[in-house]
């Protein structure tokens, strides 16, 4: 199981906050979200603390986070993906998120963009390269 998906499986899991065993105590993050299809966005940024009131702050009910491709170069991964309800699982948006991992495998750097103005095929194949 790759890191993103350890990850996103605890975020969207019974307790979010287990998710932050993942992340290493001086995390540093930007989240670029946009909640439509226009040109606005929004910048979340921080560390632990502000990562946590951004679990808080989410209304992670009846929706996940699904990896669709993924790979890793050395100490850095990077996750394609879908968010989408659990009923029907329409697609709420995509997102690419990458982390690097500190020296005990936890997210030491996060950035992440989410946006439903563009889905990818399936059936494409995407290779992140390798070390």
């Amino acid at each position: 199981m790759t890191f993103f998906e350890r990850y996103f499986a605890a975020l969207d899991g019974p307790d979010p906050h287990s998710s932050l065993e993942l992340v290493a105590d001086d995390v540093e993050f930007s989240i670029q979200w946009a909640a439509g299809s226009d040109r606005a966005s929004r910048q979340f940024v921080g560390g632990l603390e502000e990562l946590r009131a951004f679990i808080d702050a989410g209304d992670m009910r009846e929706w996940a986070h699904h990896v669709l491709f993924g790979g890793t170069a050395g100490d850095v991964e990077f996750a394609l993906g879908e968010t989408r309800y659990d009923d029907g699982g329409e697609r709420i948006g995509t997102f690419l998120a990458v982390a690097q991992l500190d020296a005990d495998g936890r997210m030491h750097r996060y950035m992440v963009a989410r946006s439903p103005a563009i889905a990818f095929e399936s059936g494409v194949r995407i290779d992140a390269g390798t070390d």
